[in-house]
């Protein structure tokens, strides 16, 4: 299988990848369309067959490539470069032709120069349902939105509110800041669920992505109550490459709330300072590269039935997770993760003495410690699992159904295959940072190719 394009499932929007089975007819699509695109379109085709061409099949992207974010040598993001008026325009077929599917933050009065209020051109940007129309209140999936913020500090003086169906994208070349005024007064500063969606706690509240952004709440109070981003979303969503920035030594700051919902998954994310960097209730989720620093808290599970923290760092934190507020947690994996200077990793209610299904189920895998604390310890404090530079396998629960373990360790065995530097292979979500628009075709745009 091969990389050539990519259709969003979301605005239409197609820029990257259409995956065929055949060397043969993937060279021929690249040769068609780049006949007609003159030098990027021979570049395209040049490109294609170092990929495709030989007979060989590689990766497009090289593992070594994994911080991609810091290689970019574009100077402008090729996205915002992009025809969005066009033939190659997102279309939402139920919103009438003059619906924006695309709009920059700019284009609605949004200064980014870190004193302006930039509050209702934010939100007029992400409400937009075109012909003076607004799509908040608005609980449908017809009108989908893609929301590009370029580089700058914007200022917030009140809670901005997603939308349904609605991609907010940041330049990942210069990621924008969203930072609150002096007197800003709500608790949150981006809601991530839909207004239209309550009720349904986060369980309809479909498609909807927040990319390559900062949240700095360092300037509030540290001990006031804050949550930078409430994420009570639904299946089809996504966080990625976002930063978040809250004061050190706080009792009040959590960098995101994910108290409802039903999400699968949360990727490459930083998180630096506040009283707790996560947490989450929702029903099943996977964090993946996520880092924490100076964080009191770095996980606090508070419900939800199973979650995998995989790729973690854990950095100079009191407690890496904490599962004794999460009630019916069925289970916690942690996944190929590092502690630093930390607390103990995982603090969590011990189930063994339980009826029925014995809840709060937890393991251990290839986990780097490097600390002098337990590394899992019960509710009250005792240890149930000591300190030790690394753990291959350990379980506190069921092994297998019916055989519960109250601290086993194992040996996983793992196909070298699988493996990158002695972790499951991962890599960051790619943005493409890197290409200059030239290098870009949508394909909605080619001629004879509609």
């Amino acid at each position: 299988m091969h990389l050539i394009f990519y259709t969003s499932v979301f605005t239409s929007l197609t820029f990257f990848i259409l995956i065929s089975p055949s060397l043969g007819s993937a060279q021929g699509l690249f040769q068609e369309i780049a006949s007609g695109l003159g030098n990027a379109g021979r570049a395209l085709y040049y490109h294609s067959k170092s990929i495709i061409g030989g007979g060989q099949q590689r990766p497009l992207i090289d593992p070594s490539h994994h911080d991609e974010a810091q290689k970019s040598t574009a100077t402008r993001y090729w996205l915002d470069q992009q025809d969005h008026n066009g033939a190659g325009r997102g279309y939402a077929p139920f919103a009438g032709s003059d619906y924006p599917v695309y709009r920059n933050v700019k284009s609605y009065s949004a200064a980014g120069d870190g004193s302006t209020d930039d509050t209702s051109a934010l939100q007029n940007a992400i409400n937009d349902a075109g012909n003076g129309a607004s799509r908040y209140q608005n609980e449908v999936s017809t009108r989908p939105a893609l929301v590009f913020v370029p580089g700058g500090t914007y200022k917030i003086t009140k809670k901005l509110d997603m939308r349904l169906n609605t991609i907010l994208v940041g330049d990942p070349n210069d990621r924008p800041v969203f930072r609150p005024s002096f007197d800003f007064k709500d608790e949150t500063l981006i809601d991530g669920e839909d207004y239209a969606t309550h009720g349904t706690y986060g369980t309809t509240n479909f498609f909807t992505a927040i990319k390559n952004i900062v949240i700095d709440t360092t300037i509030l109070d540290k001990d006031r109550s804050t949550i930078a981003l409430r994420w009570g979303i639904a299946q089809a969503c996504h966080l990625t490459n976002i930063k978040i920035q809250m004061p050190n030594d706080s009792r009040g700051h959590t960098g995101i709330a994910m108290t409802q919902g039903s999400t699968i998954a949360v990727t490459d994310i930083s998180i630096e300072g506040g009283a707790v960097g996560i947490k989450n209730g929702n029903q099943q989720v996977l964090f993946k590269n996520i880092s924490f620093k100076y964080c009191t808290t770095a996980l606090a599970q508070t419900g939800g039935f199973s979650a995998v923290l995989q790729g973690a760092r854990i950095d100079t934190c009191a407690i890496g997770v904490d599962t004794t507020g999460a009630g019916q947690l069925g289970s916690l994996v942690i996944l190929d993760s590092t502690s630093v200077n930390s607390g103990p990793v995982v603090k969590f209610r011990d189930s063994s003495h339980d009826g029925g299904d014995r809840n709060q189920q937890i393991i251990i895998e290839n986990l780097d410690f490097n600390g002098h604390n337990p590394i899992a310890i019960g509710a009250d404090g005792s240890t149930k699992l000591a300190n030790t530079n690394n753990v291959e396998t350990w379980i506190w629960g069921n092994v297998s159904p019916g055989t519960y373990q109250t601290g086993k360790t194992l040996t996983t065995d793992r196909s070298p295959g699988l493996l990158s530097n002695d972790k499951f292979f991962t890599m960051r979500q790619p943005t493409y940072q890197q290409y200059d628009n030239d290098k870009v075709v949508n394909v909605k745009a080619v001629n004879d190719h509609p």
